[in-house]
């Protein structure tokens, strides 16, 4: 059964005819698309072509590209199937997830927007996801709608048993026939046919979707970007091909099943044919009445679903844009000061992971609950935005910011109870606290993506603090945050612009002669003139930067050990290098530096690794073993900054070192701290014991020099025998330091 064609549609149709018969730009196959039995949005006609508001849309595609088409009938999950293993070459009414997009090709621009709904039988009404409870819910096999409203059962922990059809009217004649309580379709669909099958639409709406045409991937990429130009052309063409489809297909076909087929039969049935078809008018007059009281319903509904949350029923993060930008664009009062909260749950998960999604949504739910009852009329709008985050914006807290300050800080203390007091007893072990950033403002509001930035600035500041506090927006921290976010952005251009370079600092043995030197990273900005590694490291070791960074440290270290070696007079230097802990974790970081070894030509033993003394309390087991097959490289090891960490005795006499580096930390308190001379001198003891050579860094004066040479320190560094220098600098001390040796 088709909907009735209204004479400017049938025209239309004729006219399509006509030109179809006209010679067109033939392709060398014919496309196949896949065609499943989904009224009013897809359909095969009875002469084999394509029907529906999808149909019909591929019907025009096709005349308007010179295509040829080749409709082949299937079911849902068997169109799906043959499209991915590529024995069709498109299927339309196809939801965009990200799943699929991993084995589809989706064009741009959809055809639709759907939502999916639940229909059931007026006798047994449906007010909510848990009277599903014990139920049958019929669902179409292989859909989102099948895993979605599994997922959305299990999360409220409602049993109810899914009946699997192959098409939509399997299930909803399912229901009719007593072999389901409820069925789940797309709304276009329910909305067409439920009246038929005696069903009415639930409350019920989850999974808004995005409906596109699908292709294989790699095959039909012109294909899809000509749909995406055509749709974007008729859309905004109210007498398109594309409105005469949604124009066509607006409708049941209830109304064709009615009209009587004798028309044509004798003058004697006249009579009672005018009553039928006063009867036909009145029902399609009340059919229209109610379409249009069902559209009207599915507006305010999908109005719903895209400013409220499903699970908390609290306003969406869309909500709360919206109605910042409306108070921004209407004024406040100037005279008192507004505030935003972000509120965060700290730790949320460690439920996920050790207990099931379905208690992270019951605590969301139930901490939801706790919020909303505490708030006040202050209160303008409480918001779930997402995950484990909610959003509150409160008004009407006067004209002092020290007053309006107190006033949250009060909210907040008690907010941050009702998270801790709405979890039930099994998850109080699991510590999940709250965390609060708060911005405030008066007069003119801020422009909303900047109030929630600044609000997220404070909550991190919260974090910071170990989380079950409020912080409140600082701009200090801000132009902070800004000025770090523009340095890694810096950073990741610095290597490709060649501003990293390697400055030298001498290490000197007890004879004052030069026995090595140590690769000190600096950053040349461009702007900002040379940065300390302190300020930078940092940040490259959270972003990940530094193992390119370190990588490029390693291998300018080791090409100038190459170029030494070939120099008699330089070939005994050795090059220290410190080796960040990220870098030192990598899976590939021995093979990385055995290739850069071979590459450069680098004498091994003329490397020295350096590494913290807190990297060997990560997995010592693995630090062992690591540090052993880089000792096997031939290069050499030692433990920077020792004495700030908490390294065993009885492990560090297991590893495979060379030498120990007292902290200058250490050295600075000489000879005016008992207690830092006393940690100095039981180092120089134990690395004597256990056969390990030491060099002490931070020497800064002559005093600090003869002390620790008196108690049999043999190799210095610090500013007493030179700063950090740039190699142009270093060569000439390198070569006057040669001289004299040869004289």
């Amino acid at each position: 059964m088709h909907p009735p064609l209204h004479r400017p549609l049938a025209a239309g149709a004729l006219l399509a005819l006509g030109l179809a018969c006209l010679p067109v730009a033939a392709q060398e196959e014919p496309l196949r698309v896949g065609v499943y039995h989904n009224p009013p949005k897809i359909l095969l006609e009875e002469d084999g072509g394509l029907g529906g508001i999808f149909g019909d849309i591929a019907e025009a595609l096709a005349e308007a590209e010179g295509w040829e088409l080749e409709a082949v009938e299937c079911s849902w999950q068997a169109c799906l199937e043959a499209l991915e293993a590529g024995e069709l070459d498109l299927m339309p009414d196809v939801a965009w997830t990200d799943e699929r997009s991993e084995h589809l090709a989706f064009h741009a621009e959809p055809v639709l927007h759907s939502w999916s709904q639940l229909y059931h039988a007026p006798q047994y009404p449906v007010e909510g996801i848990t009277a599903l409870d014990g139920r049958r819910v019929a669902v179409l096999e292989g859909s989102t709608q099948q895993r979605y409203l599994d997922q959305l059962l299990r999360s409220f922990g409602v049993e109810a048993e899914l009946v699997v059809s192959q098409e939509f009217e399997e299930g909803f004649a399912a229901v009719q026939q007593g072999a389901a309580d409820a069925v789940v379709s797309n709304h276009l669909f329910g909305g067409w046919q439920a009246p038929r099958y005696g069903l009415v639409a639930s409350h019920i709406m989850f999974d808004p979707s995005r409906l596109f045409f699908a292709a294989t991937p790699g095959r039909h990429e012109a294909l899809l970007e000509r749909i995406d130009e055509r749709l974007l052309a008729w859309k905004v063409d109210q007498d398109s091909p594309y409105h005469a489809a949604l124009e066509r297909w607006r409708y049941g076909d209830e109304a064709a099943d009615e009209l009587p087929g004798w028309l044509g039969w004798s003058l004697g049935g006249l009579v009672s044919l005018l009553g039928l078809a006063l009867l036909a008018n009145l029902l399609l007059r009340r059919r229209l009445s109610d379409h249009l009281a069902a559209i009207r319903q599915v507006r305010a509904d999908n109005r719903r679903l895209s400013l409220y949350d499903s699970l908390t029923g609290l306003p969406n993060r869309r909500h709360l844009l919206n109605h910042l930008r409306r108070r921004r664009e209407a004024g406040q009062d100037p005279r008192s000061y507004s505030a935003l909260l972000l509120i965060d749950l700290d730790r949320f998960k460690r439920i996920n992971d050790t207990r099931s999604h379905h208690d992270g949504d019951r605590l969301l739910y139930r901490v939801a609950e706790q919020l909303e009852a505490t708030l006040d009329e202050s209160a303008l709008l409480l918001a779930h935005l997402g995950a484990d985050e909610f959003a509150l914006l409160i008004d009407g807290l006067g004209p002092r910011p020290d007053l309006a300050a107190q006033r949250v800080e009060r909210l907040g203390e008690r907010l941050l109870s009702v998270i801790v007091a709405a979890q039930p007893p099994e998850m109080a072990e699991l510590g999940i606290t709250g965390s609060i950033g708060v911005t405030l403002f008066d007069g003119e509001s801020p422009d909303p993506d900047t109030a929630l930035q600044q609000a997220d600035v404070a909550i991190s500041q919260a974090k910071v603090a170990g989380g079950n506090c409020l912080r409140f927006f600082d701009g200090e921290i801000q132009a902070a945050v800004t000025r770090q976010v523009q340095l890694e952005a810096d950073l990741r251009r610095a290597l490709e612009r060649d501003e990293l370079v390697l400055h030298y600092q001498l290490q000197v043995d007890a004879r004052g002669r030069l026995s090595g030197l140590e690769a000190l990273l600096r950053w040349a900005h461009p702007e900002q003139g040379m940065i300390s590694p302190a300020a930078f490291i940092p940040l490259a070791e959270e972003t990940g930067l530094i193992l390119p960074i370190g990588h490029w440290v390693l291998e300018s270290a080791c090409r100038q050990l190459a170029a030494w070696a070939r120099e008699p007079a330089l070939a005994d230097y050795a090059i220290s290098v410190n080796v960040s802990a990220v870098q030192f974790r990598e899976e590939a970081f021995v093979e990385q530096l055995h290739e850069v070894l071979a590459t450069t030509g680098a004498p091994p033993h003329r490397l020295m690794l350096e590494v913290t003394e807190s990297l060997l309390m990560d997995d010592p087991e693995r630090v062992s073993h690591r540090l052993t097959r880089l000792r096997d490289l031939g290069v050499r090891l030692a433990l920077d900054d020792f004495g700030t960490g908490y390294s065993s005795l009885n492990y560090l006499k297991r590893l495979s070192l060379h030498e120990l580096k007292i902290d200058a930390s250490f050295v600075a308190g000489i000879p005016d701290d008992p207690a830092d001379m006393a940690i100095v001198d039981t180092t120089l003891t134990l690395a004597n014991r256990l056969g390990l050579e030491v060099t002490a860094e931070g020497v800064e004066t002559a005093e600090q020099h003869r002390w620790l040479r008196e108690r049999g320190c043999q190799r210095f560094q610090g500013y007493h025998f030179g700063r950090p220098m740039p190699l142009a600098e270093l060569t000439p001390l390198l070569e006057q330091q040669t001289s004299s040796l040869e004289e």
